[in-house]
């Protein structure tokens, strides 16, 4: 009697471990079928060109590293038109496709600029969006 006891109980461990791995496996599916469904989130480098809309060595290797990660992504790039060039340009050399970016002038372009002559850094910007 005790050992039919032993091996229903074995029976029923058995069991239990079969249910509880194949809910394990089904929810292991299902989550990763919701994080394929998700887009992936936008990703986005601030960067700063110099007096004359030049990179400085510093906002290149920015730009090459976006270059990098985002060779079969689109890339938007937000800025004033002066400084957007460069960053075009920069992109394209490091082998992003020209058809792969495209290119916004940033709302605040439209702003008068201080008459001191004074560089400001918000007027040098250009957001990178991948």
């Amino acid at each position: 009697m005790r050992n039919k006891g032993v091996a229903v109980l074995g029976m029923a461990v058995l069991a239990g471990s079969l249910i509880a791995s194949s809910a394990g496996a089904q929810t292991q599916l299902a989550q990763t079928q919701l994080a394929s469904a998700m887009p992936a989130p936008e990703r986005d480098v601030l960067v700063f060109t110099e007096r004359g809309g030049q990179l400085s060595p510093t906002a290149t290797s920015a730009v090459r590293g976006v270059a990098a990660e985002a060779r079969s992504s689109r890339v938007r790039l937000v800025g004033r038109p002066e400084n957007l060039a460069a960053v075009k340009s920069a992109l394209e050399k490091a082998g992003v496709p020209a058809k792969a970016i495209s290119v916004e002038r940033d709302a605040s372009a439209g702003l008068p600029r201080p008459g001191d002559g004074v560089n400001q850094p918000a007027d040098r910007r250009v957001e990178i969006k991948w």
